[in-house]
Parts: C-alpha cells; structure tokens; sequence
C-alpha cells in the first residue's frame, strides 16, 4: 500500500469532512436552522461508522495490519508470541532488524487512521457523548503509537499549520491526559445517557462503562511516566481512582472489542490459517517457563499443549524461543499454540490490570483506595476468575514456586530463567519496594495476556518482567541484550515524505538519533540499564 505523509493525511481528512458541510445549498426554501430527518439520519450513520472505524484501529482487526503490530512486533518484544515461519529470517523485530514495511504500521498506519477517523467525526455531530467516547478510543489507540515511536504529531493536527510539527513525548502525553480528562466529565454528567448500540463495538452505548475505561487508560498512562514525571504520575493516578465513576474494578466492565469481520479474530488467522493452517506464530518460551515454574492453573486458558512426536520428550506447555534463526523444520509447527477462536474478543484493558496498577500505586504511598497487597491479590483473583479457575486462587497465592527456566525439546535454544520471583506478597514494603515491583509486574504481565505493547511497555519502564534476551541480535545499534529494542525508528517513507520535520524531532527529542536502542522520555528509571 501506498500512504502520504500521516500529517497530511489526517489533514486532508479534516478539510474533506469540512467542505462536505457546503454542500446542496441549493434547497433554499427549507428552515435553514433546522435539519431534515434524512440529514439527521445520514449524520448519524456518518458518526457510527466513524466511531467504529476508530475502534477497529486500537488493536486493529485488520489481519496483516494486527500481525505486524500486535504479533511479530508486541508479541516477541513483551514475551508473549514467537515467530514460527523461516520466511520471517530476512529481517524481522525479534532480532532487532525488521523490514522497512514492517516498521511502519504503526505510524503510516495505525495513526492515520486513529486520526483522520476522529477529524471527521467532529465534522459530521456535535453530541458531545459520541465525542467523548471518541476522544477515549483516539487514546487508548494512540498512546501505543507514541509508546513505540516517541515524538509524534499530536497537538497541532487540524490547526492548519502545515507541516505539523511533532510533539515531544512529555506534550503528547500531557494533551492526552487532557482529553481524557475532558471526556471523563462529559461521561460522567451523561453517565445515565446511551449512545448509539450500532456504535460501539465494546459497551453496546453504555457511557458509565466507557467513564471507567476513561480513568483506567489514565491510570495506565500516569503509571508510565512515573520516572519522567512523578509529581503528575501521582496527580493523574489519584484522580483516575477517585473519580465519580472510577475505574474499571469487575470483568463485567473488561474493554473487550467484538464485531469482527468474515475472518474473525486476527490473532486465530495468524496462528490457525497463515503458512498453509500451520500459523505463523507460536507461544513464546517466556511467559511458558514462567508459568510452567509457577505450575499456573490459567495455563490451559491461554495454551494448547504441544505435539512433539519423539521419545523422550514429554509434552505439555512448550514455548518457542524468541529472537532465533526459524529452523526450516516441520519440528516448529509443534510448540504450543495460543488458545484463541475466530470470535474471541480483542482485549484493550481488564480488570486485573487496574488492580495491578492500583497495587503499584499503593506500594508508591499513593492513595489508591487501599494497600498494595490488597490490589495485588484482587489482581491475581480477577485474572484467575476470568480465566475460569477462581478456585486455585487461594493455593497459587501462597505458592512459593518460582519461575522455570527453559528447556528446547527440538533445536536447543535452551535460557536459564534469571528471575526468582515467587508470588506471596512480602509485607515489608519498605525494604522490599523492587521485590514487590517485580511481583507486582509480574503477575500483570501474566494476567494480561497477548497485550504484547503493553507488557514491552512495561518492560522498558520497570525492567520486569525478567524476559529472555534474543539469541540472534542482527542490529548493531542494540549493544545491551538485557535492555533490548527500546523504540522502533521512523519509516522510511516519512524521512522521504516529511523528512526535515522528522529529523527536528530526532535532533530536538532523541538527541539526534533514530535508533531502536534509543530510550523514551518515560523510560528512565535509573535501576533498569
């Protein structure tokens, strides 16, 4: 596919919904304040399909699309899915030096569409609850472009300055904490109110629902930048959880996008349909061997077990090591695949999550509504009960397993495990504050399942959970295997497009240099290096 420069594009959006606003002014004898039910009808069908589109684009349903993001990028870099086709081998993000088409979805892509979708919307209603809820989807779609690039177009789209500058990261994040922030008051004063079922692809028009995803997104966001900003980490989180509406606190209120198309979710086309029914991708060795050492009940939730057919090896949850030369051997079809149907929902947040970063925020003194261990137990017991085994809860909790290392029944990409982390809470805060981080980042990362971005997210914020580092790094530029990929580089495309705009953001942002290896304002927290 062919894209222009994602600015211009969303610009153009903009002025198209603008200019079809002058159109058939030639029904002069009509009430020229008044509308026509089939204008009314032709806008609302406009704002449904706008907001939708935007909904489709936070973890795309589009196959190719959700692949390059969510499986062969947030898949290997958060541990939870590793490639399985040796066509992968000429460049790819496992080892560090993917293709140039690869690299730019998320920015030529994603964005664009998050973007120009929401000009137009503005365009075609003034009800400020569809607005609110768009300002919530642009959000949560976003803030992964921005946690994969850094610097982006943000503030300044649809001002008419052309070309739009992009805006550091502490600005993109301190606009998105004030949309969200505007959305969460509209929702709240119409948290009684509905919109459109035919528009909303996650709460069937429930705008309660869509106010506590709001300050759960926010409390995300103000725990990312904890290390950048802490002063506002902590304003942002405390307002998220004493809201009026609050945060997401039940699996009844999980974001769980449904409405796909004839191919179902993307994720089952990837493992069950590509490379000829074998799938392109199989579970990673990392967050198997975590949960092996764990002995985890939500392993048969979230895994099939694996097919080797020699003696001697005795099968079960077997993940395939990430950031490795794919063996051309029918061997790789037999690694255990992710349990997943074509109408499974895609997961934008849960419940566990919120609880997590509740848990984290209590660990910090901050007033979370509770303490740190009491989120991090209700964390645990969310994710066990939307994973059916709401009875293990109690025995896992007081497990002192630790994580399992590594042991490749087929090629010998063998990893010790470097984390021994067990999972009953240490009541020591004080003098356990990293002890009970990595729990804490830990068990989110487990509970949170395939969200690949945001366990890379993380990641590169906390250094938990402990990942495997790669086997084969082909990018010179990454030095560190413990750090690993910290960003993706702007495409090509734009450099060509766009290119002095992009490279005064590198020089004013990134301090001159576009490389993976380069971190992000938010990741700066001095014990991971």
């Amino acid at each position: 596919m062919k894209y222009i420069s994602i600015t211009k594009t969303a610009l153009a959006a903009a002025a198209l919904a603008a200019a079809s606003c002058t159109a058939n002014f030639e029904d002069i004898n009509r009430n020229p304040y008044e509308v026509t039910g089939e204008e009314m009808e032709r806008d609302g069908y406009n704002m449904r399909s706008f907001l939708t589109t935007m909904q489709s684009w936070v973890i795309p349903t589009d196959v190719n699309q959700c692949q390059f993001t969510d499986l062969l990028l947030g898949g290997p870099y958060g541990g939870y899915i590793a490639d399985a086709n040796s066509g992968f081998n000429t460049g790819k993000f496992s080892t560090y030096d993917p293709q140039s088409n690869w690299s730019e979805v998320f920015y030529r892509v994603i964005y664009t569409h998050q973007i120009s979708n929401f000009s137009e919307l503005c365009k075609v209603t003034e009800d400020e609850k569809a607005i609110a809820v768009a300002k919530v989807v642009k959000v949560a779609g976003v803030h992964r472009v921005a946690d994969t690039y850094g610097p982006i177009p943000y503030t300044k789209v649809g001002t008419g300055v052309d070309p739009v500058p992009l805006d550091s990261e502490e600005e993109v994040y301190t606009a998105m904490f004030k949309d969200l922030n505007e959305a969460i008051e509209v929702l709240t004063r119409n948290r009684t109110n509905m919109i459109s079922a035919d528009a909303d692809r996650l709460y069937g028009g429930n705008l309660e629902k869509w106010g506590r995803l709001a300050n759960s997104l926010k409390l995300r966001l103000a725990m990312r930048i904890v290390y950048a900003n802490p002063t506002l980490a902590k304003e942002m989180a405390e307002q998220a959880v004493s809201s009026e509406l609050g945060v997401i606190e039940s699996n009844a209120d999980n974001a769980m996008y449904t409405g796909f198309g004839k191919d179902g979710n993307p994720f089952y086309v990837c493992f069950f349909s590509y490379k000829s029914g074998q799938g392109d991708h199989r579970i990673a060795a990392d967050i198997t061997s975590f949960m092996n050492g764990y002995d985890d009940p939500r392993r048969d939730n979230y895994f099939s077990v694996s097919t080797f057919k020699g003696t001697g090896i005795t099968n079960g949850y077997i993940g395939l090591r990430n950031g490795i030369q794919i063996p051309e051997d029918d061997q790789i079809n037999y690694y255990s695949l992710y349990k997943v149907t074509a109408s499974t929902s895609l997961m934008w947040i849960n419940a566990s999550e919120v609880a997590f970063l509740r848990a984290e925020g209590a660990l910090r003194n901050w007033s979370m509504g509770g303490d740190a261990q009491s989120f991090y137990e209700q964390g645990v017991r969310l994710s066990m009960e939307r994973c059916g085994v709401a009875d293990k809860t109690a025995d896992y909790l007081a497990s002192e397993a630790v994580p399992g290392s590594y042991n490749d029944p087929a090629f010998g990409f063998n990893y010790t495990n470097e984390s021994t982390i067990t999972i009953p809470w240490n009541p020591l805060n004080d003098g356990a504050f990293e002890e009970n981080l990595e729990r804490i980042i830990t068990q989110k990362w487990i509970a949170n399942f395939p969200l690949g971005s945001e366990a890379w997210a993380d990641f590169r914020r906390t250094g938990y959970p402990r990942l495997f580092q790669v086997a084969v790094n082909n990018n010179p530029d990454i030095t560190n295997l413990k750090l690993g990929a910290r960003r993706l580089t702007y495409p090509l495309t734009e450099y060509e497009i766009n290119g002095e705009t992009i490279q005064a953001a590198v020089d004013q942002y990134l301090g001159g240099q576009d490389k993976m290896s380069v971190r992000l304002w938010w990741d700066c927290n001095p014990n991971v290096r």
